[in-house]
């Protein structure tokens, strides 16, 4: 008898702790979101070939566009948020922010002549050293 009263008392206290324990997580996991921040916010991204990818994001008030393959990111070109005329909004659908930032995307890109950019690339690498 005293065996079995002594097993029911650990299997009870075990599953008293899991159930702490998972009660815990499960505030932690709703209350605090690690992957979003106000400070940053990835926007949009954008699949091109074999692995590289075009990433839109939000960091403080500025809009870095970014340029990824599988072995390395680099950052390609940056607008303080208000000379963009897009919708940042959070009840926009993606499907509506990613149409957004392709066409003003390809806009600002029409837009620049081959100077402009040599130039804004200039400063970009002088001002990473």
């Amino acid at each position: 008898m005293n065996f079995f009263w002594e097993m029911f008392k650990i299997t009870f206290y075990l599953i008293l702790i899991i159930a702490f324990i998972l009660v815990v997580y499960y505030f932690l996991k709703n209350r605090v979101n690690f992957n979003k921040t106000k400070e940053m916010e990835v926007l949009d991204s954008m699949r091109l070939a074999n692995g590289e990818t075009l990433y839109l994001l939000k960091i403080f008030d500025e809009i870095i566009l970014l340029g990824g393959t599988k072995e390395s990111l680099q950052r390609l070109y940056s607008w303080p948020e208000a000379e963009l005329d897009i919708d940042f909004e959070e009840d926009s659908t993606s499907e509506e922010k990613s149409f957004n930032f392709k066409q003003t995307f390809l806009n600002k890109l029409q837009g620049f002549d081959k100077e402009e950019i040599v130039k804004r690339k200039q400063e970009s690498d002088l001002d990473e050293k």
